[in-house]
């Protein structure tokens, strides 16, 4: 049995004890989301933060020596994970625990907060058992947890229809973008954009699953090569992100990739060559079906570059007035969306930074401490 540890209630809200999992550090998405929720904390201060991790990945984080670090090294999704992490971590020392994903341990003796991306593994599984382990788990976490957060309103429309949350418990707390991204990166763009050799088209792909469309984009690629519009002038494709690297792993992607001309796969890269190549593309394609939320979408824009998709809800919810939505999820729709994008000469800001603002690093850290202190004062008046 887990030996109880009692819950010590905080003297004061200030300073706040944080403790965040940081176990998918470096992994895709979630990665990215925990990284820059710790960096936005510590921007506004207030609170002592001990982040859980391996030691690898406390050595490739920039704040590395801004946090306490508590080495665990349990494999995701596995019984000791849910079953025995809670025996080896100090809880009693802190005020929260927030797991920024959908797997919460049993045995926390102190209030938790879940953050949930999406329900994908449910909705668009990519194996046919994934929604036997994926729904349970999740329904755990959410059912568990003292409060959760959707970072789209499609992702808590979906907990409160399909795992049936109260609509109380969820907050929806969006992604921040990141702060390498900052500045005047949309008129820098305007400016370097036609020195570029040859117009192209990004794609960032952190992963390989179905749902990311990458097989769809090329066939809607190869379609707006034949198309009369362009033929030898078309715009080329690159491809990054941790998707594009372990395209090698994927042989029928990688043998459907080299089968189509003008397509570059340059794998994941640092954070200056991605913003360079934000900046000077002619637009940003994301070609998913399914998404819980879209960083890319918001980083190209942060820079200046219009986006590109199907029309996919929490995607929508990302969009302005220079972006481009697809009519429809079919492969013709996404290809006559590619042809308008690049007919496009223009690129005017309009409102994005008003927009953009929603989603900086301070707003959305000031949002979800708001939420760490209301969590923190029910467990102090209870």
């Amino acid at each position: 049995m887990t030996p109880a540890v009692d819950f010590i209630a905080p003297v004061s809200l200030s300073p706040v004890k944080l403790l965040i999992d940081g176990r998918k550090l470096g992994h895709g998405g979630i990665g990215v989301y925990t990284e820059n929720l710790i960096q936005g904390l510590l921007q506004l201060g207030g609170a002592s933060i001990a982040v859980v991790s391996t030691k690898a990945q406390a050595d490739r984080v920039p704040f590395a020596r801004d946090v306490e670090w508590i080495f665990d090294s349990s494999r995701p999704y596995s019984v000791d994970e849910l079953f025995f992490f809670s025996r080896r971590i100090p809880f009693s020392r802190f005020d929260l625990f927030h797991a920024p994903h959908y797997v919460l341990p049993f045995g926390i003796p102190i209030p938790t907060v879940v953050t949930v991306h999406d329900l994908i593994h449910i909705e668009h599984p990519e194996r046919f058992f994934y929604p036997i382990v994926a729904k349970p788990l999740l329904s755990s976490a959410v059912s568990r947890a003292t409060r959760v957060i959707a970072v789209s309103r499609d992702t808590k429309r979906a907990l409160i229809s399909s795992l049936g949350v109260s609509a109380d418990k969820v907050h929806y707390i969006p992604n921040a973008i990141a702060a390498f991204l900052g500045g005047d990166g949309g008129r820098e763009n305007q400016a370097s954009v036609g020195s570029s050799a040859r117009p192209y088209l990004l794609s960032v792909l952190s992963n390989l699953k179905p749902h990311k469309g990458l097989e769809d984009l090329l066939r809607a690629y190869r379609s707006l090569q034949t198309s009369g519009a362009f033929h030898d002038l078309c715009p080329d494709l690159f491809l990054v992100g941790y998707g594009a690297e372990r395209l090698g792993n994927t042989p029928a992607l990688r043998s459907l990739v080299e089968g189509v001309r003008g397509v570059h796969v340059l794998g994941a890269v640092g954070t200056t060559e991605l913003r360079d190549l934000y900046r000077k593309a002619r637009a940003l394609v994301v070609p998913s079906v399914a998404e819980g939320f879209c960083l890319p979408a918001l980083e190209a824009q942060a820079c200046g570059t219009p986006v590109i998709c199907r029309p996919v809800p929490a995607i929508r919810e990302l969009l302005t007035e220079q972006d481009i939505v697809a009519s429809d999820m079919s492969v013709e729709a996404l290809a006559s969306a590619l042809a308008a994008g690049c007919a496009r000469t223009d690129r005017t800001r309009g409102n994005i930074d008003t927009h953009l603002a929603r989603f900086s690093l301070p707003v959305v850290a000031t949002q979800v401490r708001t939420l760490y202190e209301e969590v923190i004062r029910g467990a102090v008046v209870e």
